[in-house]
């Protein structure tokens, strides 16, 4: 992708980026947000990208909440709504000190659903058997 004059860059680094002011042959230039202008060769630079959002983490230590995997979103995304429901009004009445169920971050739901889900009446989880497949097939999340 070629170089344009106005554009935000960095260098291959990503150590200094700001943005391309001028191109004169080989040498572009290139004026930071301090007002310093630094000069590179063109072949060094490269348009500018945003860095990815570091995750943040609602817990510290063991209770620490952890990224999910696309295979672990998409299961937790699957669970209908009736029983996410019902894991949720049995987890939320089994300790009221511990935080709620809708409170939880996902790979702590997730879990809860995994543990809760075996529990739940054969009537309610007929319906939802690939689900209960799912979960159990499913490698638990890292630790």
């Amino acid at each position: 992708m070629p170089l344009t004059i106005g554009a935000r860059v960095t260098d291959l680094q990503g150590n200094n980026e700001g943005t391309l002011i001028d191109i004169d042959g080989p040498t572009a230039y290139v004026m930071q947000k301090n007002g310093v202008e630094l000069e590179f060769a063109v072949d060094r630079l490269k348009p500018y990208q945003e860095a990815a959002p570091k995750t943040v983490r609602t817990q510290s230590g063991p209770n620490r909440d952890h990224a999910l995997s696309p295979a672990h979103r998409a299961l937790l995304a699957s669970v209908p709504a009736d029983l996410r429901a019902v894991i949720a009004r049995s987890h939320d009445q089994e300790s009221p000190t511990r935080p709620a169920f809708a409170a939880l971050p996902p790979d702590k739901q997730l879990e809860t659903i995994r543990i809760y889900l075996p529990t739940l009446s054969a009537r309610l989880l007929a319906p939802h058997l690939p689900l209960v497949v799912a979960f159990r097939s499913l490698p638990k999340p890292p630790r």
